[in-house]
């Protein structure tokens, strides 16, 4: 099983992270998503979360993961611009996202379900790719 990690941090006012391992800076979370991570942040009392948390996630279940998002439907658009939607349940509360093709990055295809676990960021690491070099993303912040 493989279980992946990203780091979102709070752009005003959406949730982004930055992945240099993908080429993925700022990429929002929109559509609810950005929502279901406020919701997550704030129940299980991060600290300092908007400046940034761990992110687990994977397409396997695995141990003490916080949310449970199946699969709905996918937006079919051309140019590889569509996205897909996510239905779960997110500290007792039904919510519902889209996630954009940034998810192609970490899955060969939209995983039926995903799981989701968020805790503290770990010391030492910095969610916000510095080093210079331009990113790319599909959904900017303010999307």
């Amino acid at each position: 099983m493989s279980v992946l990690t990203i780091y979102p941090y709070l752009l005003d006012p959406t949730w982004v992270f930055d992945d240099a391992r993908t080429g993925l800076k700022e990429e929002a979370f929109v559509c609810g998503a950005s929502e279901m991570i406020s919701r997550l942040v704030e129940t299980k009392e991060i600290p300092n979360a908007q400046r940034g948390f761990a992110m687990h996630f994977s397409d396997e279940r695995f141990d003490s993961h916080d949310a449970e998002l199946t699969w709905l439907r996918s937006d079919d658009l051309p140019f590889g611009l569509g996205g897909n939607w996510y239905q779960g349940e997110v500290s007792g509360e039904v919510m519902e996202c889209w996630l954009c093709p940034a998810l192609f990055h970490y899955f060969m295809r939209a995983p039926q379900t995903i799981f989701v676990r968020a805790e503290r960021l770990p010391e030492g690491i910095d969610p916000v790719w510095r080093d210079g070099s331009h990113g790319t993303r599909y959904v900017g912040p303010n999307s």
